[in-house]
């Protein structure tokens, strides 16, 4: 790209490289300006082709996922997290306001989303809760985990949630096929992979031969961590009950958010770092 540039009185035309460009336009966009996907594709050099080849085969819910994480890394503008990390909080889906943000939360005692869907300051999550807060709708609120053929196994009945104790055995009860699901999602980062592996678990979970039923109970659980650089490392603290994680990674109950989260604390440090 050829630019014009005053050089001691006398204009002068030069050849900027696409490295050039692209840090120009880093240093002359503000966050705020980043309104869409296609914002914050352009703002990481990548186009809206590439993002739809490489999200081809992602159900809607997980490509919504992959769309805040665009998002969320172009609105940190290259900044690294510190100690304290922020992400937006909203009220559920079934509530009087229906799915809408209400407030940010913190990821330095308490962590429950993954680090890449966090930002380094409060004002910015406040900025993606609000601004693309319908991709949160469906990152959240996706439609029912579905089971491609070729993962499809023969289900195995567990008499009690705490007999799932590996995510073979979640795989099993959902009769889902180990093997198969490793080589479906085994090009897919590190934290997604970890995040596939956690809905299988939670499935799994909820719906185990005796789980009691949350019929009459509106609310959903997920479990809460310390944070990895807290004096406890990375470990359980409690289950909540608010909406801030993907609706396929919550619990019918608080005993089951906390032994899922005790049990397999390992891929949720995975899916969360």
């Amino acid at each position: 790209m050829k630019q014009k540039i005053t050089y001691k009185g006398k204009e002068v035309e030069i050849d900027l490289t696409p490295q050039q460009i692209q840090r120009a336009m880093h240093q002359s966009v503000s966050y705020t300006d980043i309104k869409s996907l296609g914002d914050a594709l352009a703002y990481l050099g990548e186009t809206m082709d590439s993002f739809e080849q490489r999200t081809a085969f992602d159900d809607d819910a997980q490509k919504a996922y992959k769309e805040l994480e665009v998002i969320c890394q172009a609105v940190r503008q290259g900044n690294e997290l510190s100690d304290f990390w922020y992400y937006p909080w909203f009220t559920s889906i079934n509530s009087s306001l229906g799915f809408s943000y209400c407030d940010f939360g913190y990821g330095s005692a308490g962590a429950i989303v993954g680090s890449r869907l966090c930002t380094e300051t409060s004002e910015k999550a406040e900025y993606v809760g609000r601004t693309f807060v319908a991709i949160y709708d469906r990152y959240i609120n996706g439609a029912k985990l579905s089971t491609p053929a070729n993962l499809i196994a023969e289900k195995k009945i567990f008499k009690d949630y705490t007999d799932i104790k590996t995510f073979k055995n979640a795989c099993e009860a959902n009769g889902t096929n180990e093997h198969s699901f490793h080589l479906e999602h085994r090009s897919l980062p590190a934290d997604v992979y970890a995040y596939m592996q956690l809905r299988i678990i939670a499935k799994a979970l909820n719906t185990s031969a005796n789980l009691e039923s949350n019929e009459n109970n509106n609310h959903t659980y997920f479990p809460y961590f310390y944070s990895v650089r807290s004096p406890k490392g990375y470990s359980y603290v409690f289950g909540g009950t608010t909406t801030g994680v993907g609706a396929r990674l919550t619990y019918k109950n608080e005993a089951v958010a906390e032994y899922a989260a005790k049990q397999f604390i390992e891929i949720y440090n995975k899916y969360m770092s």
